[in-house]
């Protein structure tokens, strides 16, 4: 893995890039929720496996986090449903 400062083949900005991501329907919102989690979770695990144990915490307890956050995008899904057109 090697981190950026820039999405791979995305070329707006990091502000468009949360407005898109934002304005996804929450039930979309919450599934790439739970896929960023799982890769915070992938890295801290890594990272606790090279000894790195301050950032694999913090990497781990981001994805729960970001879980958590999933949940409440869940609830908001389930709140709005019912008034979505198809």
């Amino acid at each position: 893995m090697k981190h950026t400062k820039q999405v791979k083949n995305y070329s707006e900005s990091h502000e468009t890039l949360a407005e898109s991501i934002g304005d996804l329907y929450y039930d979309s919102l919450a599934d790439f929720l739970r896929l960023l989690a799982d890769k915070m979770y992938r890295d801290g695990e890594a990272d606790k496996g090279r000894g790195r144990v301050k950032l694999a915490a913090e990497l781990l307890a981001c994805g729960q986090t970001l879980r958590e956050a999933a949940k409440h995008i869940d609830i908001a899904w389930k709140i709005c449903k019912p008034y979505m057109r198809e």
